[in-house]
């Protein structure tokens, strides 16, 4: 004689597959939501590092042009910065050094600058002005763009 058993329904075994997959997704879903953020924000870093080095660049082709001042070389690159950034110049540190070419000391006067001279333009911003969640990984780090052309 056979013994007849009961069948589990469909039911049940789709309330237990939710449960796990609910599971699952709980231990699961805050760590791929910080990898997620961890991307986001590195990546982010990455582009301002590319926009400052950019800024850098169209303050080197200005400060190379004879008759060009430190002053109106900061405040082009520092105005650049915050238009493509989206941070306020006074965030935006712009340092100009000039090394003449015949030798001697270097300076910071684009007006004083002589044919091939070198004209280094370096624009630097903090991280946490351009962050968009604060995080402990890169809190206090300066993200930094470098250029040097010779003057004409």
């Amino acid at each position: 004689m056979r013994i007849l058993r009961p069948r589990r329904t469909a039911g049940h075994q789709t309330e237990r597959r939710t449960g796990a997959a609910m599971v699952e997704t709980a231990l699961v879903l805050p760590i791929m939501m910080m990898v997620i953020l961890g991307i986001v924000e590195f990546g982010r870093a990455f582009m301002v590092c590319q926009l400052l080095t950019n800024a850098s660049r169209e303050g080197g082709r200005a400060a190379v042009i004879p008759g060009s001042t430190s002053p109106q070389v900061t405040a082009d690159v520092q105005t650049l910065v915050a238009n493509t950034v989206g941070v306020d110049t006074t965030e935006v540190t712009v340092g100009i050094t000039v090394t003449p070419y015949a030798g001697g000391n270097p300076h910071s006067d684009l007006s004083l600058a002589q044919k091939r001279d070198l004209c280094d333009i370096r624009v630097v911003v903090a991280y946490d002005a351009v962050s968009f969640v604060p995080t402990r990984w890169l809190t206090g780090v300066n993200l930094t763009g470098q250029t040097a052309m010779r003057h004409e």
